[in-house]
């Protein structure tokens, strides 16, 4: 995104600086003067993406978001469209870092990582009885917030899907051969890219990948060392080892694991070994029969 390019206003927002850009959004932090004076982040379609798809999709995360209210999930303050017919909306600030690099920048050790990790699975949780599922967790969509004590807050759902009812009049759907998503973080379902068969068991799955890379700073499977085409089959078809055998197969860097989480590798991987190993790996079952029912049961 170029910072000169970006608009003065949108709306009656003042915009102050570009914040990120995806596939079909830019979000920018902005002033609101009215009736409050704050600062807020306004996510716009980008131009020349005004597609159906996308300004179905677009739409479908604003009331995806707008129907929620927890305080691990970023509020909905505003909608409205700019000038040029672009649709937008206007969502509560956060600031913040990513889940694991917070994690990390402040070495918290694996109980204190466990705490944050059980706020996010409530935040989850509420989605799933709104009848949302996100289908793109990952850390970059997790903030970690600190006011007074830190707390993650969940910022994307931009392909979230609505189980049971319509969140938007407009179609929908996902393009055939499309993958919705992030492959590293992706369950086997959603990478086979049969969009109508993902529920709320995809997000379990999802969230048994981030609990994985919390405990042991690595991913279950590294897309990087997959052919993009191989994915869904790796997704499959490949077992992962458990965070305590993936620790053990570190070599040196298990040191610098250990660390990070102020402990040593053998007292790390014996806080693993068990019940941790076992609930990362029931979590992520490749049959979604065998995951956990729901977050609340993670």
């Amino acid at each position: 995104m170029n910072p000169d390019a970006h608009p003065h206003h949108i709306g009656p927002y003042k915009i102050l600086e570009p914040l990120g850009a995806g596939g079909m959004g830019e979000v920018y932090l902005a002033e609101q003067s009215e009736p409050v004076r704050r600062r807020v982040a306004v996510k716009v379609i980008k131009p020349g993406m005004d597609s159906k798809m996308v300004l179905a999709r677009f739409d479908a995360e604003r009331q995806a978001l707008a129907l929620m209210d927890h305080p691990g999930i970023a509020k909905v303050l505003d909608a409205g469209a700019t000038g040029d017919g672009r649709p937008y909306f206007v969502m509560e600030h956060v600031r913040g870092l990513p889940l694991t690099e917070y994690c990390d920048r402040h070495k918290l050790p694996t109980d204190e990582r466990l705490e944050l990790f059980i706020l996010l699975c409530e935040a989850i949780q509420h989605a799933h009885q709104k009848g949302v599922i996100h289908r793109d967790l990952k850390p970059s969509n997790v903030l970690v917030t600190v006011n007074g004590h830190p707390a993650p807050k969940v910022i994307d759902f931009g392909i979230a899907k609505a189980i049971g009812y319509r969140l938007t009049e407009q179609s929908l759907h996902t393009e055939q051969g499309q993958v919705i998503g992030t492959p590293a973080y992706m369950s086997p379902e959603q990478a086979e890219m049969s969009g109508l068969d993902v529920d709320t068991r995809s997000d379990i799955y999802t969230l048994g990948v981030m609990l994985y890379e919390l405990l042991v700073g690595k991913l279950p499977l590294d897309p990087s060392e997959i052919p993009p085409r191989a994915v869904p089959l790796a997704l499959r078809e490949v077992d992962p080892v458990t965070p305590s055998a993936r620790l053990v197969s570190m070599g040196m860097d298990r040191e610098r694991i250990a660390m990070l989480r102020q402990t040593d590798p053998g007292a790390l991987r014996s806080r693993l070994k068990g019940d941790l190993d076992w609930i990362v790996m029931r979590a992520m079952e490749k049959d979604r029969t065998r995951r956990y029912e729901t977050v609340t049961g993670l």
